[in-house]
């Protein structure tokens, strides 16, 4: 716990010269609304997000296309900006999952610069639903087979395996509405949690709002998961897109209700385009810096002379000068008292970016035990004893147990919000930042060991005799019912609920002004490079223990036992090394922490200075 006055969780540093935001002269059912709309809106954006990404795979290669197993996966990649995975032969499922969470955070980055620079939030947001909805309309579309004739030419075909990706029928006309569908995901997820957070005041009103924002985010995959993926696959691909197409649209409408609610943030000068422009011009201004010097000091060897005889001779403005030729940094150059071009507030919020940078390097360990959530435990799931489900050639979706993360989340932070929120704040006291990172890292932790422990139980359980379908592959697996997964997946979501929202908090209260909505974006790439990194471990572990993937249903020989359950506790001893170096930082350079005369100025706008208001 941290005491207000403890200057932890505010911006990195204070700028006089920055603008105030606009006063808030909502009433209060106005502010509750704004509030409401954002949350609803993220809601369910998610769902019909993950009610298409849940299933790609899966309907790409249902007989309402017919694609191969490969070229859909390389069509998932398109989806999420990556590149193709004809190289690829081993483990295909990991790097199809650990790559589609990669690069879709892309487009991101470039919607960010047009929300803080151009055009403001909320219209970077409408502009990305118009986009969303462009490309997702074409999916119900595809998955009626009438209209899939006339939009492709013909019906669908099988082609040959080896076969190049765009040989597969209809097969530009799909890529290019993932691309478009992909470029719209980007703008809204880039503003949206931003946008919230703009909405109240104050640091207890926007933990609580984080908190409330991924509780959507994960009610919303919930939904996706446990219902529409289910009607999907059961019933109708159709009907399921039908629905969650119709919900994308519906959120756009709701969205543009709450337009004269929300609070009109203007665009700012951007990071993004200052950045080089700020570079370039210290680089000249510490160049010349020679030349400078020696002028100064040759101006005060002439007023020695002029005031020897008078013995005034008076030498802190060069003491001045050389103390602070000492302590300014290279940025600094830029500034316009050190003979820049530049604003101090522009430079100081460049300079703002390291920290932050740093600490998301920092969190990249984290999300590469995060994302095994979706990866590793769903393959070690299918070698486990999964139960029969509706009837004796039916079993329960692997992925349904995943659904235990989410709920474990959404209770947490109900009871975060409820009550510990609620008694920290007539205690006039918070949940530090500091204190979730460590929180979360250590459940992450906590859930590599437990299963990697689980591993090492399952393969001694393994055998041939144990065979069981699921989907068109057979796996002999382990006696070990898959509900010994339940621990892990309650530590993952704990972790979660702890260092995953404190991310999101600190990148909304870290970023200058004029950088929200880039390091807002910035947070979601450090997730995705985590992607490409979990895919570059398990190709290295893939080569040196080929006896264990996706694609093997063969159980392992008790004579040469698979060591899997060793890449688990790699990853808990990457990130214990990774929480001593985040203590050690933080420590070192105050990345979290800054002062509170900025905290008190960034975050209390308005009339009703130093209260917060929600």
């Amino acid at each position: 716990m941290a005491n207000l006055s403890v200057d932890e969780l505010s911006p990195l540093m204070f700028h006089a010269s920055r603008a105030p935001l606009k006063s808030d002269m909502r009433s209060t059912w106005q502010k509750r609304l704004s509030l409401l709309f954002v949350l609803l809106a993220v809601g369910f954006e998610r769902l019909t997000f993950y009610s298409l990404s849940g299933n790609l795979i899966l309907f790409l290669t249902s007989d309402h296309i017919r694609w191969t197993s490969r070229h859909s996966l390389n069509a998932s990649f398109i989806f999420f900006g990556n590149e193709s995975i004809d190289e690829y032969h081993h483990n295909i499922f990991l790097f199809s999952v650990y790559l589609t969470k990669g690069t879709s955070y892309a487009s991101t980055l470039f919607f960010s610069w047009i929300s803080d620079a151009k055009v403001g939030r909320v219209k970077t947001i409408v502009i990305g639903f118009l986009i969303y909805i462009a490309g997702y309309v074409f999916f119900p579309l595809f998955s009626r087979g009438e209209v899939y004739k006339v939009i492709c030419d013909g019906p669908p075909v099988h082609i040959h395996e080896s076969a190049p990706y765009f040989h597969e029928k209809c097969s530009i006309q799909i890529t290019a509405t993932l691309v478009i569908t992909a470029i719209g995901i980007g703008a809204v997820e880039a503003n949206m949690a931003v946008l919230g957070a703009e909405q109240i005041r104050g640091q207890k009103a926007t933990t609580q709002y984080f908190a409330q924002y991924y509780t959507a985010v994960n009610i919303g995959s919930f939904l996706a998961y446990g219902i529409i993926a289910y009607v999907q696959q059961n019933r109708s691909y159709h009907v399921g897109y039908l629905i969650s197409t119709g919900l994308l649209a519906f959120t756009l409408v709701l969205f543009v209700a709450g337009y004269k609610c929300y609070i009109p943030v203007q665009p700012h000068d951007s990071v993004v385009t200052n950045f080089f422009p700020v570079m370039i011009n210290a680089f000249r201004s510490w160049r010349t810096r020679p030349q400078r010097t020696r002028n100064i000091h040759r101006n005060h060897r002439f007023s020695r002379k002029a005031l020897r005889a008078s013995d005034q001779l008076d030498i802190s403005d060069n003491l001045t000068f050389d103390g602070n030729e000492q302590s300014r940094s290279f940025l600094d150059y830029a500034k316009v008292e050190y003979n820049g071009q530049f604003p101090g507030r522009v430079v100081d919020d460049i300079k703002a970016l390291r920290r932050i940078i740093v600490m998301f390097v920092l969190l990249i360990p984290y999300w590469l035990l995060y994302v095994q959530s979706d990866t590793t435990f769903i393959v070690q799931g299918v070698h486990m004893r999964v139960p029969k489900f509706q009837s004796e050639t039916r079993r329960m979706p692997v992925v349904w147990l995943s659904l235990s993360d989410q709920i474990v989340i959404i209770l947490i932070l109900f009871i975060f919000n409820a009550c510990i929120c609620s008694h920290l704040h007539v205690k006039n006291r918070l949940f530090s930042i500091k204190l979730r990172f460590i929180l979360g890292m250590l459940a992450a932790t906590l859930s590599m060991c437990l299963t990697g422990i689980v591993e090492i139980f399952r393969q001694q359980g393994c055998s041939s005799s144990f065979p069981q379908t699921i989907g068109d592959t057979v796996y002999n697996t382990s006696a070990m019912s898959v509900f010994y997964q339940l621990p892990q997946y309650v530590s993952m979501g704990v972790s979660e609920v702890f260092a995953s929202v404190a991310s999101l908090e600190f990148a909304y209260l870290t970023a200058p002004q004029s950088a929200q909505s880039f390091v807002m974006s910035l947070r979601f790439c450090s997730v995705g490079l985590s992607s490409f990194l979990a895919s570059g471990y398990m190709n290295i572990y893939d080569g040196l223990n080929a006896n264990f993937s996706i694609t093997n249903s063969e159980c392992k020989d008790a004579e040469k036992p698979q060591l899997f359950y060793v890449y688990f506790f790699v990853l808990a001893g990457i990130q214990l090394i990774f929480l001593f170096v985040f203590l050690a930082c933080d420590r070192r350079f105050r990345i979290i922490k800054a002062s509170e005369h900025r905290f008190n100025t960034r975050l209390f706008i308005g009339p009703n200075v130093g209260t917060s208001d929600t």
